[in-house]
């Protein structure tokens, strides 16, 4: 079984990859697992399938939520200077 996980190049085929990706985090076979942390071809083709298979986390933002965080900001930093401006006066 463990021939049709490797090619002519020592590298994983379709099967090795399909095996790996469907082996629980952790119980992946140690000789997939320590071919892939040797090979850095194999790493990149892995990095390159999860990355077309699982979608950037988070959803993007909505620009309204981000004016009005922006604002909300400058509101508090404009009541933090005037609270200093007024603590000077009111101290000298």
């Amino acid at each position: 079984m463990s021939e049709t996980w490797f090619d002519a190049r020592g590298c994983l085929t379709d099967d090795g990859m399909t095996m790996l990706r469907g082996a629980v985090p952790g119980a992946a076979p140690a000789e997939l697992a320590s071919h892939v942390a040797g090979c850095a071809r194999c790493q990149q083709r892995v990095l390159a399938v999860e990355s077309v298979l699982r979608p950037s986390a988070g959803k993007p933002r909505d620009p309204k939520a981000v004016w009005r965080n922006l604002l909300m900001l400058g509101t508090a930093l404009l009541l933090l200077m005037l609270g200093m401006v007024v603590t000077v006066f009111l101290v000298s």
